[in-house]
């Protein structure tokens, strides 16, 4: 009776999604885990770090670290993700993950994280749409209408020349990931994250005002409403899109690169460089890993020169060929977002941590979008920003398996139209950073 009673209780907790290990009172195994700080840091082991704990189902547990940088969960058997973000400054960030934490009963366990120092930038990803949605006549869905919105998430306005967008290796984040050995990415040493296949670059400086948000259409610069009406509309003179018409590769794939919309200025075209193979830019539906970066030199020429190439698997190979990918340099990623899909247990991390400490899960096929958390604090200080905040956000996907929702409760989007300027989390852990969205917020 008291085992019966006992897996009652924990599928209630784990219904709820997020638990408080210490109301736990069925068997568990202690586990403690440790937080190292680089060497050079002027960090150091310290109390009230917040150390989030995940298991296969997406049931979430929480502790914070002692004095000694230390902090203890009481977990029953499983295998866990262990993340950590400590943010010490407005710009400085200490990132860390453990994966496959094995916990078995009947005795206590020990981990480290060595935390790796990061910092934000201004320029970050607020929102990405990836996973399509379903059709009018429930017959399936679409794939083909995906975007991404890139924001200025500062008072300065801010000039990018070569600005570029990318995503690793593998497209989806489940399956094998030949980049690994003893469980930790070959290239995690190394400072570089491996682009895949081809990437697209802004030909010329990329302005952005303070707080102003550019829209990029990634396949389909058309309205889609008019075909599936849960899709969106990319369609928008102001709209930027990736559309080369000088890549023979890609060009000729009207299924994912129909002729933009008329009103949308060539000046708003991005450019392809393509050494892999396939006649489009694979963008995952499922769990891609995406990120925006800038060279210090022609991209062109950044992706022809030998020394920056490279091979998935850590494997040689003929450039062109599958599984070429192109190293860019951790420091020149602006920002990054990892996703997990909610439809396999077997995902794994492809940034590193000085990039991204977490990941955010992600359900397709239902017109669901993955949009960055508000700043409550920051936000709510701007003097500017009096009377005009809406609040009660309603749009997160918690009442869904492994949902999530922004924890302000600060309606971003209509906030914005009310004349406020809005300042987004910025962590580097897309765990953190972002929720899932039930629309797609250029739908509001």
């Amino acid at each position: 009776m008291k085992k019966l009673l006992a897996y009652i209780l924990l599928v209630f907790l784990i219904a709820c999604n997020t638990i408080d290990e210490n109301t736990i009172d069925f068997t568990v195994s202690e586990l403690k885990i440790k937080l190292n700080y680089p060497e050079n840091s002027t960090v150091t082991a310290r109390q009230g770090v917040k150390i989030t704990l995940i298991d296969s189902k997406g049931t979430i547990f929480e502790s914070q670290t002692d004095q000694t940088g230390t902090a203890t969960f009481n977990v029953p058997t499983g295998i866990y993700t262990a993340t950590v973000s400590d943010k010490t400054s407005s710009i400085k960030i200490y990132n860390g993950n453990s994966s496959e934490i094995i916990i078995t009963s009947g005795k206590d366990f020990y981990s480290e994280i060595t935390l790796v120092e990061t910092t934000t930038n201004k320029i970050i990803i607020k929102e990405l749409y990836c996973g399509g949605c379903q059709m009018d006549d429930g017959s399936g869905y679409t794939r083909n209408d995906k975007y991404t919105t890139i924001y200025n998430n500062s008072a300065d306005t801010v000039a990018i020349e070569n600005f570029s967008l990318a995503v690793a290796m593998p497209y989806n984040a489940t399956g094998g990931n030949n980049n690994y050995v003893d469980n930790k990415l070959v290239y995690a040493e190394e400072s570089f994250i491996p682009a895949a296949m081809g990437i697209w670059y802004y030909p010329g400086t990329l302005t952005f005002l303070p707080y102003e948000q550019k829209v990029i259409s990634i396949f389909g610069a058309i309205d889609h409403t008019q075909t599936y009406s849960n899709s969106v509309n990319l369609a928008n003179k102001d709209y930027y899109v990736l559309y080369d018409e000088n890549c023979d590769r890609y060009a000729g794939n009207t299924n994912y690169y129909p002729a933009p919309y008329e009103a949308i200025p060539h000046s708003n075209y991005f450019k392809a460089v393509v050494f892999g193979q396939g006649t489009s830019w694979v963008f995952s539906v499922t769990s891609p890993c995406f990120f925006i970066y800038y060279t210090d030199e022609n991209p062109v020429d950044f992706c022809n020169d030998e020394q920056n190439h490279y091979f998935d698997g850590n494997k040689s190979g003929s450039w062109g060929s599958y599984g070429s990918c192109l190293k860019v340099p951790s420091e020149n990623i602006l920002d990054a977002i990892e996703v997990f899909t909610t439809r396999y247990d077997d995902n794994k991390k492809r940034l590193t941590e000085d990039v991204d400490g977490g990941y955010i899960w992600h359900t397709n096929q239902y017109g669901y979008t993955l949009y960055r958390n508000v700043n409550q604090a920051a936000t709510e200080a701007l003097p500017e920003n009096k009377d005009k905040i809406v609040y009660n956000y309603s749009l997160g996907t918690q009442d869904i398996e492994k949902g999530t929702t922004d924890p302000s409760g600060i309606d971003a989007e209509a906030s914005i139209k009310n004349g406020a300027h809005i300042i987004f989390e910025d962590t580097n852990n897309s765990g953190q950073d972002f929720h899932q969205r039930k629309k797609a917020a250029i739908k509001d």
